[in-house]
């Protein structure tokens, strides 16, 4: 799995989120995954707070960098003055250099291990988006480049856009077990669909899913499904889902977990924590195997077969 650190410095207080760092650390959890503009939305936040606190942490914590997978996002930082991601700072050259170099002094480090563009930017052609974060990864600064909240036809035209230099190595999209209706507006995010996730096979590109767990409505009855997501199939793939938990030994959510990480088209979990509890929750579903049987169950389930 990867740590989702959005919330550290902003509704998970330093302190809680400084002790499941070192949890996460541990526990053999060393992919963390932050972005620039984590989390602005929430009264009183900058942004800043996220790599802010994992900076921190890396700083008290000599030695450790190196054996850590640090992943930050670029281009969906509201411009100063702004909390609208319509006026976001984007994802042209000179934004990108800018934002990474800002991303580096609050993570104290000299690198990041993975760069995302972090919502697509149509105002900027995608090869000099993609030209940017080549540059960057020629410099060191960055070690590799992954993409977010991309469609499948401007996937497909960013895989060509990289020409004979590397691309996209990572997309992360929203994806969960339970599948939302076609019509559903999720944005500004954007689905890992069946068009999405074969655009990614045909060009080796691995796949991360964030809001696997759909904010707790698998667990929590105070947590109703998200708009979109109650369809014709939804109650008998939630039956499915409860009898291969009830046979693993798992809670739903932690059932979820364990399929993306199994399943033939692998979709590494992003799982963002706000206590410990909840990290050792992620980190016992994700060591959990699921026979072949209930993995073919859940995948017919979800598409309504």
């Amino acid at each position: 799995m990867t740590l989702g650190t959005m919330y550290f410095g902003t509704t998970v207080p330093e302190p809680t989120a400084a002790r499941m760092l070192d949890e996460a650390y541990d526990s053999g959890i060393r992919s963390w995954d932050t972005a620039n503009n984590y989390a602005f939305w929430v009264p009183g936040g900058s942004g800043d707070e996220s790599e802010t606190v994992l900076g921190r942490w890396l700083r008290t914590h000599p030695g450790r960098r190196d054996s850590l997978d640090v992943a930050t996002k670029v281009g969906a930082r509201p411009r100063p003055g702004s909390r609208d991601l319509a006026d976001a700072l984007g994802l042209s050259p000179t934004a990108i250099r800018t934002q990474v170099h800002d991303s580096l002094r609050r993570l104290r480090t000299d690198h990041v291990d993975l760069l995302y563009a972090h919502i697509d930017d149509s105002s900027v052609p995608l090869a000099d988006t993609i030209g940017a974060m080549q540059e960057l990864r020629r410099d060191g600064l960055v070690r590799r480049i992954g993409a977010s909240n991309l469609p499948a036809p401007r996937l497909r035209e960013a895989i060509r856009s990289a020409g004979n230099g590397e691309g996209y190595s990572l997309l992360q999209q929203r994806f969960s077990y339970l599948r939302p209706d076609a019509d559903a507006n999720l944005a500004p995010q954007v689905l890992l669909d069946e068009a999405v996730a074969d655009a990614c096979g045909s060009a080796g590109i691995g796949m991360l899913g964030y809001s696997p767990l759909l904010s707790g409505a698998y667990t929590r009855g105070d947590r109703p499904l998200p708009d979109g997501y109650a369809t014709a199939v939804t109650a008998r793939a939630l039956r499915i889902l409860d009898e291969v938990a009830a046979s693993a030994g798992l809670d739903a959510g932690q059932t979820v977990l364990a399929w993306m990480g199994q399943r033939r088209q692998r979709v590494q979990p992003v799982v963002g924590v706000s206590t410990p509890a909840q990290l050792r929750s992620a980190a016992t579903a994700v060591r959990t195997s699921l026979g072949i049987d209930s993995l073919t169950a859940l995948d017919a389930a979800r598409m309504g077969r």
